[in-house]
Parts: C-alpha cells; sequence; structure tokens
C-alpha cells in the first residue's frame, strides 16, 4: 500500500437521527402551559413507558407551577430517560426540588426560568439518571441551613462534595451520582454532575461548562458553573482547594477556543450565544467568559461562488493526533454562520455533495485584532491533505496569575482530614473483605461501597454457579462492580448457565473461555450497564428449540422494526430492554448492543465490532456476521465492501513519521499518531480496535496491519509551546 504525501487538512462531528411520531395521547391537563404541545411527541416515543409519564404529569394537574414543571421535564426528556424512567423517580425529582426552592432562604429569590433550567433538571450530562435528589437533599439541607448566603452555601456543598469523592481518570462512559459516591472518586465529567446535582438539589442554580477539546494539550476539562444572586460564576467541582472564579483551570482557559455551558430545555433568550438547541437542551457559547473571543463570519459557497445555505460547518481542535470536532453551525439563506471563537488554531470545514472545503484559521490575541472571515469554497473530491502549523501561545498575563493544577490553599490541613477520613471509610472495608473472602478481596473491594451487594451474591449463590459468578467478579470493570446490584449479578450467571445448556441442546457448543468472554459477559461496549438478561432471555430463549436459527432469524427481524428517534448531548444510550419495549434506537451502536445482547441472552455467543457496525455469533463452529440493518445479508462475509476487507486478507502499511526521526522515544498511538478515516460527511474517526503494529526502533519504520480501506495517518510534532506541526498523509487502498 502507497502513501500520497501531499498534505493539508480536515473535520469533523457525528450526528443521526429522524423520528417517527403518530397518535396523540390525552393528558388530563386542565392547565395552559407553553410545554403542552411538545408533550405528546415524547410520550409518543415513550413505548410500553407511556403510562409512567403521563401519570407523572397528571400527579400535579391541581397545581399549576408543579404541573408546568412536570411538562417542561417531560417535554425535554432524552430518549433513554422517556423509555425507562418511573413515575416514582420523576415525582421524587419534582417534590424535593420544590422543596428546595420553598425551603432554603434563597431558593424563591431564584427566577422561575432559572429554577426549571438549573435547579429541576433530574440529570446533568450522560449519565444514568437515578433517584438522587432525595438523598442529597437530606444530607445537605442541614449543611446550608446554617449558612446566611448563597456564596457560602456554595462552598459549603462543594466541600461536602469533597468529603464524598476524589478525581481519578476512570471510563468512557459517566458514572452517575450514586456511583461516584460508592467509588469514592471521579474524572472531571463526573465530579461536575455530582456537584451540579448537590448544589440544586438545595436549590441552588447549577450546570455543566467545558472545553471539549483542549489545543494546547491532548483530553478536555468540565467544570461546575452556579449562579449566586443572578450571576455564574466557575467552580472547581468537589474541590475546595479554590474558591469562586479561580482554579487551576483559569490560565488553560485562557487559551480555549470554545468554551460550552450546558443547559436543560430550550432558552430563547440567553445571556451568551447560542451554538445550537440540540434534543432537550441549550448549548451556550461561553467563551468570552474566560478567554479573549471575537466573532468570525463563514461564507460557503460552490465552485462558481453561488452561495449555500444549510450547509452544516465543523470546527475541529487538534487533540489526541487528530481533528476533534467542538461545534457546528449550519448556513443561512446567504450560505453563512458566525460563531465566538477564542485564541488558536482550528480546522473549518464543511460538505456538500461531493464537494467540500478544509481551511485552517488562526487568531493570536497581540498579533490581529479579531480572526478573520473564512470563506469555504467547495470543490469536488477534494482531499484533505498536507502538512499545517496550529498556533495558539501568546503572551497573557492573566493566564500566568492562574494558581497552579497542584496547589492547594490555606486550610491544606483541614482538607487533609476531609480526605483521610474519606479514605478510611475505604481503607475499613476491604479489612471486612478480606476476613470474607481473601480470594475475591482484590475484586470486590473495587466495588467500593457496593461491597456488600457483592459479597451477599456471593454469599446466597447457588455452589454450582459459584465459578460463573467467581469469574464475574474478577473480570467486571469497576464501574459495573459499583452499581450492580445482588439480584442483577445473580440473574445474570445462573441465566447465562442456564442458557448455555438450552444452546447445546440446540447443537451450539462452546468452550469455557468463548462462554465467559461472550455470553456470561453484561458488558458490550460503552453502554451504561443494565439489567437487561432476564427479559431478552423470555424473549429469545432457545428452550425446546432444535433449530437456533430460528431464534437468530427472530431478533434479526426485531432489528428490522426498530426506529430511529432523534437524541441530543444529554441522555445515555438506549437500553437493550429499553429498545425492546420501545422499537427505538437513537444509532447504529445502540442497534449493535442490543442485537448482542439478545443473541447472549439467549446463549449464542455474540460480540459487537463498535468500529465495524455489525455483530458477530458464533454457531458452534465459526464467528459469522450479523447485520442489523440487513437482515438478508447475516451469515456472507462478503456482503459489502467494509465485510470484504475486514474478513479478507489485512494489508501491511509501513511508514516513517514525519519529524520523528531524531526522536530518542518511540512515536505513541494517540499522542504522536494516529490512522483515521474519513466518511462520507467528512468526520474523521480514529481506529482503535482494528489495527495491529509496532515500530522498528533500528530504521525507525512503522509496521501496520489493517483492513484494506481508505486511511489518513495523521502525525503532529509539537514544539517547546506544545503548538503542533500537522502532517496529514492520505494512505491508498489497495488496488
Amino acid at each position: 500500500m502507497l502513501l500520497n504525501r501531499n498534505i493539508f487538512i480536515l473535520i469533523a462531528l457525528s450526528t443521526s437521527l429522524i423520528i417517527s411520531t403518530s397518535c396523540t395521547y390525552k393528558l388530563n391537563s386542565p392547565q395552559i402551559s407553553p410545554y403542552a404541545a411538545q408533550v405528546n411527541q415524547i410520550i409518543s416515543t415513550s413505548g410500553s413507558n407511556k403510562s409512567q409519564i403521563i401519570n407523572f404529569i397528571n400527579n400535579y394537574k391541581d397545581t399549576p407551577e408543579k404541573h408546568q414543571a412536570a411538562q417542561f421535564i417531560v417535554t425535554n426528556l432524552p430518549p433513554s430517560d422517556r423509555v425507562s424512567l418511573s413515575t416514582e423517580l420523576l415525582n421524587e425529582n419534582l417534590q424535593y426540588a420544590f422543596l428546595a426552592r420553598e425551603s432554603t432562604r434563597w431558593g424563591k429569590s431564584v427566577s422561575w426560568s432559572d429554577f426549571l433550567h438549573y435547579v429541576l433538571p433530574h440529570r446533568v450530562s450522560q449519565e444514568q439518571a437515578v433517584k438522587w435528589r432525595k438523598l442529597f437533599y437530606n444530607d445537605l439541607f442541614p449543611v446550608v441551613s446554617a449558612c446566611k448566603t448563597m456564596e457560602e452555601a456554595t462552598l459549603a456543598v462543594n466541600l461536602w462534595c469533597f468529603s464524598k469523592t476524589g478525581f481519578k481518570s476512570t471510563q468512557r462512559w459517566d458514572q452517575n451520582p450514586l456511583m461516584t459516591i460508592n467509588r469514592g472518586w471521579g474524572r472531571c465529567e463526573e465530579a461536575v454532575i455530582f456537584t451540579v446535582c448537590a448544589l440544586r438539589s438545595v436549590g441552588i442554580p447549577a450546570r455543566q461548562a467545558m472545553v471539549p477539546a483542549w489545543q494546547h494539550s491532548n483530553d478536555n476539562h468540565t467544570w461546575t458553573e452556579v449562579m449566586i444572586n443572578g450571576k455564574w460564576h466557575y467552580l472547581e467541582s468537589a474541590n475546595p482547594d479554590f474558591g469562586l472564579d479561580h482554579a487551576w483551570f483559569t490560565g488553560s482557559a485562557r487559551k480555549a477556543p470554545l468554551v460550552i455551558s450546558y443547559a436543560y430545555g430550550h432558552i430563547n433568550n440567553a445571556q451568551y450565544p447560542i451554538i445550537s438547541r440540540p434534543l432537550g437542551c441549550t448549548l451556550l457559547n461561553t467563551t468570552q467568559r474566560y478567554a479573549p473571543a471575537t466573532r468570525t463570519q463563514i461564507l460557503v459557497t460552490d465552485a462558481q461562488n453561488h452561495p449555500l445555505a444549510g450547509v452544516k460547518i465543523f470546527f475541529s481542535v487538534f487533540n489526541y493526533a487528530s481533528f476533534r470536532p467542538v461545534a457546528a453551525k449550519i448556513t443561512d439563506d446567504r450560505g453563512e454562520a458566525d460563531i465566538m471563537l477564542g485564541p488558536g488554531s482550528l480546522l473549518i470545514s464543511a460538505v456538500h455533495g461531493n464537494s467540500s472545503a478544509y481551511v485552517a484559521s488562526t487568531w493570536i490575541p497581540g498579533e490581529e485584532k479579531k480572526r478573520n472571515n473564512i470563506l469555504l469554497k467547495l470543490a469536488p473530491d477534494t482531499i484533505p491533505e498536507g502538512n499545517v502549523f496550529f498556533r495558539f501561545a501568546y503572551n497573557d498575563t492573566i493566564a500566568q496569575s492562574a494558581p497552579p493544577k497542584n496547589s492547594e490553599g490555606t486550610k491544606k490541613d483541614k482538607f487533609d482530614l476531609i480526605r483521610e477520613k474519606r479514605l478510611n471509610l475505604f481503607t475499613n472495608i476491604k479489612k471486612g473483605i478480606k476476613l470474607y473472602n481473601p480470594e475475591l478481596f482484590k475484586s470486590i473491594s473495587r466495588a467500593g461501597l457496593n461491597a456488600p451487594e457483592i459479597m451477599a451474591a456471593y454469599d446466597s449463590c447457588p455452589v454450582n454457579f459459584h465459578e460463573d459468578l467467581f469469574y464475574s467478579i474478577n473480570n467486571m470493570d469497576t464501574a459495573d462492580l459499583i452499581k450492580i446490584s445482588q439480584k442483577n449479578i445473580l440473574d445474570n450467571v445462573t441465566i447465562s448457565q442456564n442458557a448455555r445448556k438450552e444452546a447445546a441442546d440446540s447443537g451450539i457448543i462452546y468452550d469455557d473461555k468463548i462462554y465467559e468472554k461472550y455470553v456470561l459477559s453484561p458488558r458490550i461496549s460503552y453502554e451504561q450497564l443494565s439489567p437487561w438478561r432476564k427479559t431478552l432471555h423470555n424473549r429469545f430463549n432457545l428452550k425446546g428449540k432444535p433449530d437456533p436459527l430460528k431464534t437468530i432469524n427472530k431478533i434479526n427481524r426485531f432489528t428490522q422494526m426498530i426506529k430511529t428517534v432523534l437524541r441530543g448531548p444529554m441522555g445515555d444510550s438506549i437500553s437493550p430492554v429499553g429498545i425492546l419495549k420501545s422499537q427505538l434506537a437513537s444509532n447504529k451502536n445502540e442497534v449493535g448492543i442490543f442485537s448482542t445482547a439478545a443473541l447472549r441472552a439467549a446463549g449464542i455467543p455474540a460480540r459487537y465490532l463498535n468500529e465495524q457496525q455489525w455483530v458477530e455469533f458464533y454457531n458452534g463452529k465459526s464467528w459469522l456476521p450479523f447485520y442489523p440493518e440487513h437482515p438478508e445479508l447475516m451469515g456472507n462475509k462478503n456482503a459489502t465492501s467494509a465485510s470484504k476487507a475486514f474478513y479478507g486478507k489485512w494489508v501491511t502499511i509501513k511508514f516513517q513519521l514525519p519529524n520523528f526521526q531524531k526522536d530518542k522515544r518511540v512515536p505513541q498511538y494517540f499522542k504522536d499518531f494516529t490512522c483515521s478515516t474519513l466518511s462520507e460527511q467528512g468526520i474523521f474517526s480514529i481506529v482503535e480496535e482494528t489495527i495491529r503494529g509496532k515500530m522498528n526502533k533500528k530504521d525507525k519504520i512503522w509496521e501496520i496491519v489493517i483492513p484494506d480501506k481508505n486511511y489518513y495517518l495523521i502525525s503532529a510534532k509539537r514544539n517547546h509551546k506544545n503548538e503542533p506541526a500537522i502532517s496529514v498523509i492520505r494512505v491508498e487502498k489497495q488496488r
């Protein structure tokens, strides 16, 4: 395979969706509400859970404020919530939000609009919705009742959060606030979810703010914004070392190309520019609060200079050796769009049909007053390749005065005692676990405060299921151990073993390794763990069925009935049981995860190929593809060009990375370079799973084995200011 040596650059953002709505449901709603018209659309896409949503709204038909608040929550429910949340959870959330409004000094001083958007919501981001509000209110109400001001109460709440959790990197999916308590730590977004929930529980308006991707380093950061007496402030979540509007990220945020704040529901008259109003929320561009920012205008035309309306423009930051889209705008009737951006460099791009354009835009404060306006002149078959230098460093006295990341305030001794008390709690739990079962000590210890559930499951587990339970506990992800219940872990092992026997009776026989990894395991990809095994087994089991192909086809036919529903940036993925009950999914991953779960529940080994977006099942002899969108192609490895490449002979790519020949260290994947595919929408996706290889240290030539497709080799060498010199090389498919 040859490398095309030209270069320039690329980017975009993923979307999905379309929705089907049909019948309406009459609500017992005598009160006039601005949200009433949208409620029916949500209910019509809530599947068998519609009665829970209707009951929730009708509970408040005689109390106008609560009735409108209930409709506001429902109007903005993400798909995962509308198909699963109980009336009980929704009731508790609403009732305790109003209790906080009525029982705190500041509760009723918060405007009705701010209460709806920033106090009432039951969720913050993409965590699984759980019942947290009553627990938090009961713990925090005595704390804040002693506070005389909202600021004092805010700091007291943040200190309480610190007493429950610390910072540590976790997994790709978000912990809910109860999981964070059980684990005793979480990453920055999980700390935000936890802190925002805590503040809202006592009537203090709060929301998430984030830099979607840094440009001066990899990764990103998210923090808490809190409204005090009508004014927004920022706060490092669950970290009392800093006060309001002062944190370790103050200096880093001064280089942020974009800062986004999240509001539940649609805001019409916002204080800051609105980036977009996706389903159920409003994304606010609050960059100018944190960094120098200027508004830039983008004009999109075709090759003949005719303005193009309705074209999506993507704004991408270089992060993790790739171009990560952080925002998107749609052109108006004049082919124009505008956005407020911070300092530094971004890749601005658009795709329309077979035409596209990619332009690097840089603004350095002190060198120019504002970012130049951008012309995206789309041309056919444009290939985003070449070399470009991204800048962001500028002389900034404010950033220089910001505190370092690991600084601590004057109350270090007090904070150390609080931290020690939290850590001792987990240390004491470990002592009890070691007495209970030394063999499972390390695994059960990972369950944190949820350890009693795991021990109870093991203690009540029949002896003939011990081996499966032992394997499950040892191999379960920590994020799953800290939330799974005694019943769910027992159901998982008992039903899995019975399903394996049913599969054997139907002719599908496999060894223990396949069973453990592809039947017994309840985790499929990066979804929120949910108890799907029992429900799906009841629907798709092999009991008494000599032909397993009939069950596989039954699952396949069901996937054809799944309709696409719109999903915004809030809300977790729809669970397999949620999909079964609603016949709705918001993307291909959810359908793939459902199909895999259904097959495993039937005792048929299955795995989801996330990058290929199809499923494989084991028929007792070999692994075969299962295409959720194309049942007629099941088992056909040559069904598509993608499957031909995946199941055919993989190709070897040999290359040297530009600018790394003199480096002593070995370049790292994700940090220094990536191999990416480019979609028809112009979106780069890093290849993570379907790739293997290494570098020969003598000649520094990389040898990578990968399916035969078109790729882009993206690499960057950063200077002493961490500014990247970026190279994008098209790797052409073998002919």
